[in-house]
């Protein structure tokens, strides 16, 4: 972070100017990195589920033996 730049005024005002680059994705806790990527780690979860349930049904081919 950069020092801030202090303008005193002639009169009885002062101007403080910060030049700051804020990149959010940066700022992030451990906490909150973590908390993302469960999130993303339980929708990828729940896609390969849904994905392994379309796989069964399709490959099921309908002709199973009645268990008369």
């Amino acid at each position: 972070m950069s020092d801030p730049t202090v303008i005193d005024c002639p009169s009885t005002c002062t101007v403080t100017v910060v030049h700051e680059l804020s990149l959010p994705p940066l700022q992030l806790t451990a906490e909150e990195g973590a908390a993302i990527a469960s999130a993303i780690l339980a929708v990828w979860a729940v896609a390969w589920a849904f994905r392994m349930l379309i796989q069964t049904v399709k490959t099921s081919d309908g002709n199973q033996p009645n268990e008369d």
